[in-house]
């Protein structure tokens, strides 16, 4: 089993709606205060929000970017998207928890959708060589000019198939890239319990290639 430190890390969720939803019944501008609010909200400044409209019907979309534009909320008529990137300490990570549970809370999302959840980290090896070592234990064929592992994987205590890509990466030079993509229902009780074991998800399932991470750093 490699273990290796995490330099970048970013989550990213979509939530299709089951029916499109109008311009009136999305009811934008008390959306857009619900979000600004400093406590139970996204604490996101009013100016940071901008809404493009080209229709009376379904024609519309909200975007809030944060967090130094590492962050994005984007509502639509037909879905509803937050994502977080080049986090990079366990301090962003608890900052991105929160508002990912900020989010849901707020949404109230029906029980009946799902969310297609995106995660992804640039991991570092001690050298190119020992990554490229342990990345070329997935190649079986030589005309293969770089190394990668691609797979479908079940874990303990998730429902869905979750997965699962590791790959060079090309942000840190002697680094692997590790992607995970999964659903789970909207369906939960408890947000913040359920979004805090996410970390937990991805290396177990990382687990499965041989792969953990140690503990995030508690600053840069």
């Amino acid at each position: 089993m490699e273990i290796v430190p995490i330099e970048f890390f970013g989550v990213h969720v979509d939530v299709p709606f089951p029916a499109p939803i109008g311009i009136q019944g999305a009811k934008l501008e008390k959306f857009g205060a619900k979000i600004c609010d400093a406590k139970e909200g996204l604490s996101i400044r009013p100016d940071q929000i901008r809404l493009k409209k080209w229709d009376e019907l379904f024609g519309y979309e909200l975007h809030a970017n944060f967090f130094g534009d590492n962050g994005q909320l984007t509502l639509a008529s037909d879905r509803a998207k937050l994502f977080v990137r080049n986090a990079r300490t366990q301090g962003d990570w608890n900052v991105i928890m929160q508002t990912f549970t900020k989010f849901y809370t707020l949404m109230e999302f029906d029980e009946k959708t799902h969310t297609v959840l995106s995660c992804h980290v640039h991991a570092k090896f001690p050298s190119v060589e020992e990554r490229d070592e342990w990345i070329g234990q997935f190649s079986h064929n030589a005309l293969c000019s770089k190394s990668a592992a691609l797979g479908y994987v079940k874990i303990f205590d998730w429902d869905k198939d979750i997965r699962v890509l590791i790959e060079q990466s090309n942000v840190v030079p002697d680094g692997v890239f590790v992607a995970w993509d999964t659903q789970f229902d909207n369906d939960e009780d408890d947000w913040e319990s359920f979004l805090g074991s996410l970390f937990q998800m991805m290396e177990n399932a990382a687990n499965m290639f041989e792969l953990a991470f140690e503990p995030l750093r508690e600053r840069v």
